[in-house]
């Protein structure tokens, strides 16, 4: 009997709730606005919905925020890298100068005081041909300028005068197969010679001769004038070795050098017309 009560419990509230779908649907379409049972359950359902767009909006947030700080601390760590090698470069250069001031001084190295009287220069001309390589210039031995003045750039050596007028001059530069001048590896104090040399005049390069069978040379040393004979001052820088190679014969060496003046792109200069130099 109990089963049967509740079997028609069930069936009565099915029909009920049939009943007001119809009512509301009915109600809906003769009206146009939402039927009461609809309003009851937007009441019900809206405030469940606000809480679940309240806590995907946290989760959202947060995953966003701890989005940004694995971005924050990727870029910490980077600039603390960065600062660590910049460390390591301070230390390195700091090492490199002690170990030149302790290889001056076992060298019985001074400071060079040098004292050189220049005249400014402007170019004027270029003949770069297949024999030689020449500037003109628009100083001459009215402005004191003479044959065999050492060129400069505040870089290093562009070569020497070869003739002069009143009013300009004639630079051989120094890859020109006519340029040849004492040097020194500035690292070791290796004496030597620096040339032309018709081979590597077309690459802008020069050479390196006369090096001692156990010459102790590497490249990237830098290579500058010797003073050797007087004619041309000591400490000028010319340029960078390229590379070490066996000379003919198989025994002996020589050095490409690169200058570090590219007389081809040079349009001023200065001519060392008088110079002192002590040790």
């Amino acid at each position: 009997m109990r089963r049967k009560n509740y079997t028609s419990r069930f069936f009565i509230c099915i029909a009920v709730v049939v009943a007001f779908c119809l009512l509301s649907a009915v109600y809906s379409g003769l009206t146009g606005n939402a039927s009461p049972v609809t309003r009851l359950v937007g009441i019900v359902t809206t405030p469940l919905q606000k809480l679940g767009t309240g806590i995907g909006g946290v989760f959202g947030k947060g995953h966003e925020y701890f989005f940004e700080v694995d971005e924050l601390k990727a870029e910490n760590e980077k600039l603390k890298q960065q600062v660590r090698d910049m460390e390591q470069q301070v230390r390195d250069a700091a090492v490199a100068l002690d170990e030149n001031d302790r290889l001056r001084t076992q060298l019985g190295m001074a400071e060079r005081n040098r004292e050189l009287t220049l005249q400014t220069a402007e170019v004027i001309g270029r003949n770069p041909g297949d024999w030689a390589t020449t500037l003109t210039l628009d100083k001459g031995s009215s402005s004191g300028v003479e044959v065999n003045d050492l060129v400069q750039t505040e870089d290093g050596m562009v070569g020497y005068v070869s003739s002069v007028a009143s009013n300009y001059c004639e630079v051989t530069t120094v890859v020109d197969v006519e340029m040849q001048c004492g040097a020194l590896v500035t690292r070791t104090r290796e004496a030597a010679i620096a040339e032309g040399n018709y081979d590597l005049m077309a690459q802008g390069f020069l050479r390196l001769s006369y090096l001692k069978e156990n010459a102790d040379l590497v490249i990237g040393d830098t290579i500058e004038t010797s003073g050797r004979g007087g004619v041309f001052p000591k400490g000028i820088m010319i340029g960078t070795v390229e590379s070490v190679l066996p000379e003919e014969n198989g025994i002996s060496y020589y050095a490409v050098i690169k200058p570090f003046v590219n007389a081809e792109m040079v349009t001023s200069v200065s001519i060392i017309t008088d110079y002192t130099i002590t040790e």
